[in-house]
């Protein structure tokens, strides 16, 4: 099946395009919204604001294709495959990607506010000013990513990994991040006000300028010298469970 076809039958009302194989095709600002492109193959495809709302994306193949500005709110996409995709801009609000492969892509100001980002794979990714609020990144490798100025407030990063990743400048107010490693991440300005780092690994992490106030690091790996660097530490909770008092 080609472009062409696949546009005619879903003008004609067929939704139904699963395993189709459009790797390095054209499809830009195509409507596929409701589709169900289970297992499709879109390998370095050109895909740029196109419309996949509430598709169903399972297992689809997307490896270095282009959606930049394309919108995937609502869809399915458990195990999708987008390793070095090009993802700036894009829409994936409310969307189901658990186990999703994100690896060395750009997705540089994409919105995944509330979508479900358990155990992905977002290891070496660009998300220069993503919005990630009220993400479940539940697992999630994030080792080595960038997330420099990304919106993580009231994100749940339990168990993530964050192992050498950028989050200088991250808004991570409110957000869970218990039992996560981020060792040697870069910290600087980040606002993690009331976040929840309980038994989380902060070892070597640089903590210049940060907002630790109200934070909670109970049993946390972080020395004093670290903690000295931030900038505010009003109401925290120490590592053996004191207060801490200026």
């Amino acid at each position: 099946m080609n472009v062409r076809q696949l546009i005619k039958k879903y003008q004609a009302g067929e939704r139904d395009f699963r395993g189709v194989d459009l790797s390095g095709s054209n499809l830009y600002s195509v409507n596929l919204s409701g589709s169900n492109l289970y297992r499709a193959i879109f390998k370095s495809a050109r895909l740029q604001d196109v419309d996949l709302r509430n598709c169903n994306l399972t297992e689809a193949n997307f490896n270095g294709a282009n959606l930049s500005g394309a919108n995937l709110s609502g869809c399915n996409a458990n195990w999708v495959q987008m390793t070095g995709a090009t993802l700036n801009g894009v829409i994936f609000k409310q969307a189901n990607m658990a186990e999703a492969q994100l690896s060395k892509a750009k997705l540089f100001e994409a919105d995944f506010s509330e979508a479900i980002l358990s155990w992905a794979n977002l290891s070496w990714a660009k998300l220069y000013e993503a919005q990630l609020s009220w993400t479940n990144l539940i697992g999630a490798n994030l080792g080595r990513a960038r997330l420099i100025a990304a919106d993580l407030s009231e994100a749940n990063l339990t168990e993530a990994n964050l192992e050498y990743t950028d989050l200088s400048h991250a808004d991570l107010r409110e957000a869970t991040i218990h039992f996560a490693n981020l060792s040697n991440a870069t910290l600087r300005q980040t606002n993690l006000s009331g976040a929840d780092l309980r038994e989380t690994n902060l070892t070597d992490a640089d903590l210049t300028t940060a907002k630790l106030n109200w934070v909670n690091l109970t049993a946390a790996i972080v020395t004093q010298e670290q903690l000295a660097q931030a900038k505010s530490l009003e109401g925290i909770i120490l590592p053996d469970g004191s207060t801490y008092e200026s």
